[in-house]
């Protein structure tokens, strides 16, 4: 909640403050406000045949209060959108991981077949006639 409420709106605020406050000491104000309104106007030129009124009114009524406004809300939606995303293939990723985790904790091995050992091994007296002690022991003849 954290990180897809309040840091994405602290962000939006300080974009809003740099371009409200410090890009102006930089460049002029038609200049800033020249770069958004090509940029709209080029968004719209190749998303629709005819510019809609609502964008011919944003541009016509754009200035730096409004660009700030714009490049706030932006980027505080885009931030939002990268959290949601993020997310997502978190969740699912741990999704996968847990399915895998348990057909692995499922899956039991079959038990091993029991061992044939051979008579003169078991009735020999330790060290005779044996090379050896464990299962491979070499008899000796």
């Amino acid at each position: 909640m954290f990180r897809l409420l309040v840091v994405p709106v602290v962000i939006g605020i300080l974009a809003f403050s740099v371009v409200y406050f410090i890009f102006p000491l930089l460049f002029s104000e038609s200049d800033i406000v020249s770069v958004l309104a090509e940029f709209a106007l080029d968004l719209s030129n190749s998303y629709f045949a005819s510019m809609p009124p609502l964008v011919a009114g944003y541009i016509a009524n754009l200035n730096l209060l409004g660009v700030a406004l714009t490049v706030g809300l932006l980027s505080t939606v885009a931030i939002q959108l990268v959290v949601i995303i993020v997310d997502t293939f978190v969740f699912v990723a741990r999704g996968v991981v847990s399915i895998f985790k348990i057909r692995r904790k499922q899956a039991r091995p079959p038990d091993l077949p029991s061992l044939d050992i051979d008579v003169r091994y078991i009735n020999s007296s330790p060290g005779k006639k044996i090379l050896g002690g464990g299962f491979d022991s070499i008899d000796r003849d």
